[in-house]
């Protein structure tokens, strides 16, 4: 039996959104691993994953939420990965840009709140999340 888990979170937020999910999971008597990803590029964010793979004990279940599965489909190469599992997640194909995911989106389809980059770096605006919009 896998007894390894490690969580990777998706862009905009940070590994404590996971906080629910570890506490179950450790009640289960799973070792869980929270990644904390810089969310600087999915470059950065794949090395921190696959540092965080190498101190596990044996093989390791890899969980991605959002912009996390792209970071999980290009880290789960590594070698004590077992599965992936895509939570609300991009799924990309290994090398698939995840722009090209939400590029052209079907008609009437929700569209994540980032912007076209014009560096390396993806944004968002403050009208794309409401309480971060109101004047303090």
């Amino acid at each position: 039996m896998i007894k390894n888990i490690a969580l990777v979170h998706g862009g905009f937020v940070d590994g404590a959104g996971w906080e629910g999910v570890y506490k179950i999971l450790k009640r289960d008597g799973y070792s869980v691993s929270v990644v904390q990803n810089p969310t600087i590029s999915l470059e950065d964010d794949v090395a921190v994953t696959k540092r965080t793979l190498a101190t596990q004990d044996g093989p390791t279940i890899l969980v991605g939420h959002s912009y996390g599965g792209a970071v999980i489909t290009e880290a789960g190469n590594h070698p004590k990965v077992s599965a992936l599992v895509y939570i609300a997640a991009f799924a990309p194909d290994k090398g698939e840009p995840v722009g090209s995911l939400i590029k052209n989106p079907p008609p009437g389809a929700p569209v994540p709140p980032i912007l076209p980059h014009k560096t390396a770096f993806c944004s968002s605006t403050r009208r794309s999340f409401p309480l971060l919009s109101q004047p303090t």
